[in-house]
């Protein structure tokens, strides 16, 4: 139980695309909460567990059309 409490406590969060258009978010990536990204991505989701992220980003996020 320990193990679940100390990676909220790191906490992860979900970036896509600024400019995503469409239903769902392009180009996700989940990443550690502070680490640096891009400009050309935005916070979508998060600060959360890195499972919790990955399943909202199994949900919300598209393909990118590369």
């Amino acid at each position: 139980m320990a193990h679940k409490d100390d990676e909220r406590l790191r906490g992860y969060i979900v970036i896509a695309l600024t400019a995503s258009t469409g239903k769902k978010y392009q180009d996700c990536k989940v990443i550690p909460l502070g680490d640096p990204f891009a400009a050309i991505y935005s916070q979508v989701f998060g600060p959360a567990s890195q499972k919790d992220c990955e399943k909202w980003t199994a949900g919300n996020c598209g393909k990118s059309d590369k």
